[in-house]
């Protein structure tokens, strides 16, 4: 009875540290993936999405596929090598072993299912190429991530397997700072790896400026005749130039042979006759009030009747809209974001602070400690059990 208290508590805390290692595995794997996807797109700023808990859960399975396919080997060369080297410290072979494996082929196989057609394939033969084509950037990200990731793990071992529990804050911490910068440097990564040319994509070719035209006489070009549509013509203007400024002003030779009529010939204006008035219209007779009217008389006020209320719109209306909304987002001009001149230097080791990650980092620190803190206890019931 003196172990079955240890050895209750030790599954208890097995299943506890399993169902809350799959929430915290969910999430981080959320985390990575959004951060490295929009990254990759050139975005600066991380937009989150708002997903249900339930979409989690693939993105862990999405990195528990992974991780497994680029582990297997490492465990299992560790099994073979467990006499000859470490046999003692078996944590410590198995980290050594799989560590530089994970850390070499996992930015490549997660790179490959975002890029594939389906999420599950863990190597694209053309990641592998274009890794290649941009050997310095993808030397310097191996060299910057290693640095990073050795700061996570060498708390979390110390705190595990070393007996110093008080590293379990830190060690909290410090991951979920690590796993957003790794996230960003691959994401910054990928985004220099899909601006490499390729056949369907070829470079952009750079316009040459045009020389100048050597010194000496340029041609002259024939300048172009304008008219104005509202111009006199010439032989009019020529004859209103010979006429006198005067023409009623000439002798009375001259009068009977120009148009204008003599005096004589014009209508002069009289007193007309009283048999030729014109006689008045009759005066309307003035307005009577409705009370002096009988019914009979006068219409009825008209009821103004109330406009139509509109209805839905027809179809021809929603496809018009339909259209211009289309012409709108064809007429979009998108803006390809400019890669930064230091692209793993600039915006990568202050994104953590950025306002936006500050929440889901201190969600993912929390979980972190949770979990480790489950770990440990559970470790600690198993040496007393089973002499780890």
């Amino acid at each position: 009875m003196g172990a079955a208290g240890p050895a209750i508590l030790f599954v208890l805390l097995l299943a506890a540290s399993a169902m809350i290692g799959v929430y915290v595995l969910a999430f981080a794997a959320r985390c990575v993936l959004v951060v490295v996807n929009e990254t990759a797109a050139g975005q600066d700023e991380i937009v989150w999405p708002s997903e249900p808990y339930q979409d989690w859960l693939g993105h862990a399975v999405q990195f528990i596929e992974l991780v497994g396919i680029w582990l297997a080997p490492s465990a299992l060369l560790a099994r073979l090598l467990r006499g000859v080297w470490l046999p003692d410290d078996g944590a410590l072979r198995v980290l050594l072993i799989a560590a530089p494996g994970l850390w070499l082929f996992f930015p490549i196989g997660l790179l490959s299912s975002l890029s594939a057609e389906s999420r599950w394939v863990p190597f694209r033969w053309a990641i592998c190429v274009r890794f290649l084509r941009a050997a310095p950037s993808a030397l310097v990200f191996y060299f910057l991530t290693a640095l990073v990731l050795g700061a996570a793990v060498v708390p979390w071992y110390y705190a595990l397997f070393g007996g110093h529990g008080y590293l379990l804050l830190p060690a909290a911490g410090g991951s979920a700072v690590v796993l957003f910068l790794y996230a960003r440097l691959l994401g910054r990564l990928a985004w220099i790896i899909s601006r490499l040319p390729t056949k369907e994509r070829p470079p952009a070719k750079v316009k040459e400026a045009k020389r100048p035209p050597p010194r000496g006489k340029k041609k002259r070009k024939p300048r172009a005749e304008v008219q104005d549509p509202w111009a006199v013509p010439e032989d009019e203007e020529r004859a209103h130039r010979t006429n006198k400024r005067f023409p009623w002003a000439e002798d009375k030779k001259t009068e009977k042979s120009s148009n204008i009529p003599s005096a004589d010939d014009m209508e002069s204006y009289g007193i007309a006759s009283e048999r030729e008035r014109v006689p008045e219209p009759p005066s309307a007779p003035p307005p009577r009030s409705r009370l002096a009217m009988s019914p009979h008389e006068y219409d009825p006020i008209d009821v103004q009747q109330s406009p139509p209320t509109p209805g839905p719109p027809t179809e021809t209306q929603s496809e018009l809209f339909a259209q211009q909304v289309a012409q709108r987002l064809a007429e979009r001009t998108h803006v390809r974001p400019v890669l930064p001149p230091h692209p793993f230097v600039n915006g990568v080791y202050t994104f953590p602070l950025y306002p936006r990650c500050i929440p889901s980092g201190l969600m993912l620190s929390l979980g972190f400690l949770v979990e480790g803190v489950l770990v440990h206890q559970m470790m600690e019931y198993g040496r007393v059990l089973f002499g780890w």
